[in-house]
């Protein structure tokens, strides 16, 4: 009777942690960003109207054919809009709560820990956003931490289809996202750990690795067959990381030390870009560094042994990395997204530390994490503009028979907002492109923001101080948005 009651008040309270989920992510509702969410939109639209091509942005993007499937899918259902975009985004922020949930009842089979841990997840304030986002983010995590606690469940259970099953999530994951590069690496380590220390032979883990570098093996098969290239990802990843050179490193170190210098820029990157945007980042609310002190007490015990060696090992290779097979290129970790694949078991090791306490102590812990929670959430909202978007939105939606003239990027978050509808926008193309095209009362939009780096991806564009004189007036703004009329 007292383990039933027991139960039954812990589903009451990992219900009301949904709940609270639920409301915090409808409440700071993002939407669409005129972000990376542009291009993922327009490859779900065309992959949906079976027109997969004419593509223009980064390469690597059309290789994420899952997450790309999904929002196709969400579009059928509900419709080319905002809305679709982020459906699973939304869907899978919940169901990781879950995920966190059940992860930590294998590595801590203690209930009120895994509820901490719920409910950590649950208002950590990059999920919180991410979570109405159309981001693959989120969902590629998703899908790996799934297959990690199949893999577990398969050790500790000595049920080999759990293992599959497992292998089958990893494998999964990879056409959502790249990460599942770090896990490989951790699974290599790990069997080899046991393989040579214990002399044991880990199924489980020799699965996960299967499946990981079987998923190399098919999709090498179907891209020989489509493009005549074996290792197809890896040439566009190559090419993607020249196409947007400015986002990797050495740029993104020169930007903060000044010099050319190779071994300055690396320290700069780990050490002071990686690191601390990994440990003194306060739209993490510090959890990273509540992480750091309770492995101190984990080493020192000799206990979560496991879950120390998936934080730890996950933490070195994100801010340590290469990005490159060919160079020595560590990621750069200033946006905030990219803390994902290190989630969980931060949020784990976070919810061991917060019971550690009294209960009285816990408590004002909790408080002070929700107080913190919401600040975050609308630092993120300042962040990425949500006012100004959403009075862009409403301004697109207002005008949906004004044929606008802008950039391909922006064109896509348009057409989105617009519903694709007939009378769509136009793309300015070319560095000849023809003012005088354009006929009198139609728009321009231009974001200098998004001219700016398009030249640095080497497009071509002509020169927009043609705005300027009389030919043209100002009908509004909307922050980096400014939209002109052309006169005559």
């Amino acid at each position: 009777m007292t383990s039933t009651r027991t139960l039954n008040k812990s589903f009451m309270i990992l219900a009301a942690i949904i709940l609270l989920a639920l409301i915090i992510r409808s409440y700071f509702f993002a939407g669409h960003i005129f972000s990376d969410d542009a291009y993922y939109s327009y490859l779900s639209v065309t992959l949906l109207n079976g027109d997969y091509n004419n593509y223009l942005g980064y390469p690597v993007f059309p290789l994420r054919i899952a997450f790309l499937g999904l929002t196709s899918i969400s579009m059928m259902i509900f419709g080319t809009n905002e809305f679709a975009t982020i459906i699973f985004p939304f869907l899978f922020s919940i169901l990781s709560i879950l995920l966190t949930y059940k992860t930590t009842r294998l590595f801590i089979d203690n209930k009120n820990t895994a509820l901490t841990a719920a409910f950590l997840a649950a208002l950590f304030p990059t999920d919180v956003i991410f979570a109405t986002i159309g981001f693959p983010d989120l969902i590629n995590v998703f899908f790996i931490n799934l297959g990690i606690y199949f893999l577990i469940k398969s050790y500790h259970q000595n049920k080999t289809h759990l293992g599959i099953v497992g292998g089958i999530f990893l494998f999964l994951s990879m056409q959502f996202k790249e990460n599942v590069y770090y896990t490989l690496i951790l699974l290599i380590i790990l069997f080899g750990y046991y393989f040579i220390k214990k002399r044991k032979f880990n199924h489980p883990v020799f699965l996960g690795i299967l499946f990981i570098i079987g998923n190399y093996l098919i999709e090498g098969l179907v891209y020989l067959l489509l493009h005549n290239d074996l290792l197809y990802r890896i040439t566009i990843t190559n090419i993607n990381y020249n196409y947007s050179f400015y986002d990797f490193f050495p740029h993104t170190a020169q930007k903060l030390s000044g010099s050319k210098n190779y071994f300055r820029n690396l320290l700069a990157q780990i050490f002071v870009i990686n690191a601390k945007s990994f440990f003194l980042r306060r739209f993490y609310l510090f959890l990273p560094i509540v992480s750091l002190i309770q492995s101190y007490f984990g080493f020192k015990k000799k206990e979560n042994g496991l879950l120390l060696f998936w934080f730890w090992g996950s933490t070195i290779l994100m801010i340590a990395f290469t990005t490159s097979f060919t160079e020595y290129k560590p990621l750069d970790l200033a946006r905030s997204w990219y803390i994902y694949p290190v989630l969980m078991p931060m949020v784990i090791l976070s919810a061991i530390f917060i019971n550690r306490f009294s209960k009285l102590i816990k408590i004002v812990l909790m408080v002070i994490y929700i107080l913190g929670s919401l600040i975050m959430c609308f630092e993120y909202q300042n962040f990425f503009d949500i006012d100004n978007l959403n009075a862009l939105k409403t301004f697109l939606r207002e005008n949906p028979s004004k044929t606008i003239y802008t950039d391909h990027f922006t064109k896509y978050s348009v057409d989105l907002i617009r519903g694709y509808k007939e009378a769509d926008s136009k793309r300015i193309s070319g560095k000849d492109f023809e003012f005088s095209q354009i006929k009198t009362g139609n728009w321009i939009l231009l974001n200098k923001k998004h001219i700016e780096e398009l030249e640095l991806q080497k497009y071509q564009l002509p020169d927009f101080n043609v705005l300027a004189t009389g030919h043209f007036k100002q009908v509004a703004s909307f922050s980096d948005f400014i939209f002109y009329e052309k006169l005559d």
